[in-house]
Order: structure tokens, then C-alpha cells, then sequence
């Protein structure tokens, strides 16, 4: 199993996630929403390559949806990944993603 890092700007995500959910619904949905998420970037760790590559965006950038929003990573070594964002999958991937 590779190692799993969220990055600074995943870890605002998930946090902007959990808050919005808990706003619109409910601590309850928010907590069920976010370990969907976490167990995303799990099965990220046992397979890197389950996600979809986004090569135009970025040569070495894959992809996982995960609910409604996509874990996006890339490999930076055999035994580590970085999350480095997640992203709602209506916003404008490319525009957030180059932020």
C-alpha cells in the first residue's frame, strides 16, 4: 500500500466540504460525506492507478470521483501520493486546479 498525503489545499477542501454539508444538511450527513471521501483516498493508497488520468490538465494528474466531487492526486514517488485537491465536479476543474 502506498502512503496517502492530503496537501494543505485538500485538507481545506475537506473541511469547506464537511462545513457546507453540515450547513445545507447536518452533522450526521457531513460525517457519513467525509469518511466516503477518506475512504476514496484510501483505495487510492492500495491502487494508484483506479483513477482517471487528467493529463491535459497536468502530465501526472489522476483523478477518483468520490460522491460528488473528484479526489484529484498525483504519485510523487513508488511509495507516496499527494492529495493535492478535491473538487466538486461541476466547478471548473482546470481554473481551481491551477489556483
Amino acid at each position: 500500500m502506498v502512503k496517502v498525503i492530503l496537501r494543505q489545499e485538500a485538507i481545506n477542501d475537506l473541511t469547506d466540504i464537511w462545513n457546507y454539508i453540515l450547513q445545507k444538511w447536518s452533522e450526521k450527513q457531513a460525517n457519513t460525506y467525509y469518511k466516503t471521501i477518506k475512504s476514496a483516498c484510501s483505495e487510492i493508497g492500495k491502487n494508484p492507478t483506479i483513477g482517471k488520468p487528467y493529463f491535459e490538465i497536468k502530465n501526472d494528474l489522476f483523478g477518483l470521483k468520490s460522491g460528488k466531487h473528484i479526489v484529484f492526486y498525483c504519485q510523487t514517488s513508488p511509495s507516496e501520493i499527494d492529495v493535492i485537491r478535491i473538487l466538486h465536479q461541476r466547478m471548473e476543474l482546470k481554473n481551481r486546479l491551477n489556483e
